[in-house]
Formats: C-alpha cells, sequence, structure tokens
C-alpha cells in the first residue's frame, strides 16, 4: 500500500518489512532514530513494548499502553496508535457511523485498546473486553475507565456462555483476536448475533474471514480487516509525510495486492 502511494506521488521514499526476533525491539530503534527514516508502523507482538520504549507518545498511546505508529522527529521517536481512529474511518465509510451505544472486543491486545480508546471518545456508552486471558481485559478496562467516567467498561472471558451473553445486545461486536490469523474461530456462536449488530472481524485476507462469511451469509452487516487496515496506513502515512491520501487509496492497492 504505502509503496503504491509513495510511486504515484513521486516521494524519495520506500516502505520495507522488517522481521524482528523477540527481544531485538530496542537495539533496532536505536537504528531508526540515527538512522533516514520519516518512521514505521509496529504490528503484532510489538505494540506495547514500543509505546514504552518511545520517546514522546500521543494520549492515544498513553492511555492504552500500545502503539501502531511511530515517528522519527529530531532524533526522537514519537509514538501514535491510528488503529482506533483508522477502525472508526473504516466503519463510518461503511455507513455505520462512529458512535455504538454498546460494544463488545473479543480480544485485548494493542489494535483492541487503540478502538476501545476511539469507541469511547467517539461516544459509546458501554465497552465490553473479553479475552483468553481475563487479566488482560480487566487491565485494558482500568487503563481506560479513568478517562472516560461516563462509559461503562466491563472485562470478561472468552468462554461460550460469556461470549454469547455479550452477543445478545451488542450494537457493534469486534473480532480483535489473533485466531483469525492461524485458523478460524469454528465454534463462535453465530446464532447469538442479533441482526440489529455490525460485526468488524480486523483480520484481513482474500475473501475475507469465514466468521465473516457466514454472518454475512445471515444477512448480519459484516466486514473483515482491509478498510481498517487501509484506513489506519493513511493516517500514518499522513503522520509521516503530512500528506492525506484517502483510505480508499490504500484499500485498493492492498485488495489488488491480496489478489495476487
Amino acid at each position: 500500500m504505502h509503496n503504491g502511494v509513495i510511486a504515484r506521488l513521486g516521494l524519495p521514499l520506500h516502505y520495507v518489512p522488517v522481521d524482528l526476533p523477540p527481544g531485538h525491539l530496542r537495539g533496532f530503534l536505536r537504528i531508526v532514530r540515527a538512522g533516514n527514516f520519516l518512521g514505521g508502523n509496529v504490528t503484532i507482538p510489538f505494540k506495547e513494548e514500543a509505546a514504552r520504549l518511545a520517546d514522546t507518545r500521543s494520549e492515544a498511546v498513553r492511555v492504552c499502553g500500545a502503539a501502531n505508529t511511530l515517528v522519527v522527529r529530531g532524533g526522537r521517536l514519537h509514538a501514535e496508535n491510528t488503529d482506533g481512529e483508522g477502525f472508526l474511518d473504516a466503519v463510518q465509510a461503511q455507513g455505520w457511523g462512529r458512535r455504538f451505544r454498546r460494544a463488545v472486543l473479543l480480544g485485548a491486545g494493542g489494535a483492541a485498546r487503540g478502538i476501545a480508546f476511539s469507541l469511547a471518545k467517539a461516544g459509546a456508552r458501554e465497552i465490553v473486553v473479553l479475552n483468553r486471558h481475563p487479566p488482560r481485559a480487566r487491565i485494558l478496562c482500568r487503563r481506560l475507565s479513568p478517562v472516560f467516567p461516563p462509559v461503562s467498561f466491563s472485562p470478561g472471558d472468552l468462554r461460550a456462555e460469556t461470549v454469547r451473553e455479550a452477543l445478545r445486545a451488542a450494537d457493534l461486536v469486534v473480532q480483535c483476536t489473533s485466531l483469525g490469523l492461524h485458523g478460524e474461530w469454528n465454534d463462535f456462536p453465530i446464532k447469538d448475533v442479533q441482526k440489529t449488530s455490525r460485526f468488524a472481524d480486523i483480520v484481513y485476507r482474500a475473501g475475507e474471514t469465514l466468521l465473516v462469511r457466514r454472518l454475512r451469509a445471515r444477512g448480519i452487516a459484516a466486514i473483515g480487516g482491509l478498510p481498517m487496515l487501509a484506513c489506519q496506513a493513511a493516517r500514518s502515512f499522513a503522520l509521516w509525510t503530512g500528506k492525506e491520501i484517502p483510505g480508499e487509496t490504500f484499500r485498493k492497492l492492498a485488495s489488488n495486492a491480496l489478489k495476487k
């Protein structure tokens, strides 16, 4: 996506992937600070560590403790989180709006933290966070509760009965776990998702995830992760270059790449 936009604009830049083993982020960021970099994106499993290692942080990063974007400023690293606002850009483009009364987040990792922050900021009244490891869900809720006192935050686990109960009154359901990266959530209680709910799976792949396809077959409004990926990328690109490119431009480039 980024190199496609860079080529269209004729900029003297290049976006490259760097695959780091655990424990090597601190050393790599020393190279980034000293090198000819505008910044970069951070993904699983480094979002929380990147937030800690940055020199300055946006409000979203300070509250959530997770960064997906780093910006180099005078040899210092500024941490941003474009996941949340990128997610809201994506669902707004679907005609869903940006404000949801009751949202259920399945997962409590870096992306879920950014999305929870932006949902609360946009005016959600209740946010339920369910995670395989409930302590992580509780940490996320404790981080956000003091910042957004009007919002009710409820942590929980991912046991089938807990998920079913949460789904029944949800305006928005966001699948933020890594299950879609390594397989499928085959026993997800699809029948408990209300027809009036909106469902977003932040995992992106060609042809969407099986979960998204099954929900659509039931007549439920559901999207995969590609729109969010594109919209958060557009926000990252603007932070690095000062150039605001529509998220739809990034989405089309990503879609074409996945088809190949």
